[in-house]
């Protein structure tokens, strides 16, 4: 499954040459994932209601091209793997203007419950578990 985000640069995310810092474009991959969540129906925020958590375990970007103030970017996200226990996405943004890739990305993360410990999503949350099986086509 994939879900587009835009994004428009705002200037208070810019650097002394202008352009966008570097860590902002992790702040935006995490809106994208969000906001893909939600689209799916699997809001983070009900994951949280419900004493579930989805730290990142790795985050990976590779920096193409320079994002300046007030540019509006596409964000696209993809779900790459999910396993119950481990989620990946993977982000492309493009200048909606003319389609330069800016900054393609990777992030990895697990479920935890209330007390830090690692959960398969499939035994503590079922229903969650089915939403991610329908939406990315896996079987039970």
């Amino acid at each position: 499954m994939k879900h587009e985000y835009i994004r428009r640069a705002y200037y208070h995310e810019t650097d002394q040459m202008g352009i966008i810092h570097h860590s902002n474009y992790v702040k935006w991959m995490e809106e994208a994932r969000i906001s893909l969540l939600n689209a799916c129906g699997l809001s983070y925020k009900k994951l949280e209601e419900e004493q579930i958590i989805s730290p990142v375990l790795e985050i990976h970007t590779q920096y193409k091209n320079m994002v300046h103030f007030d540019e509006e970017v596409i964000i696209t996200v993809r779900i790459l793997e999910y396993d119950g226990i481990r989620l990946a996405f993977s982000y492309e943004m493009r200048k909606k203007e003319d389609g330069t890739i800016c900054c393609l990305g990777e992030s990895r993360h697990c479920f935890l419950n209330a007390q830090g410990r690692v959960i398969s999503l499939k035994k503590a949350k079922p229903e969650n578990d089915r939403r991610f099986r329908e939406v990315l086509a896996l079987p039970d």
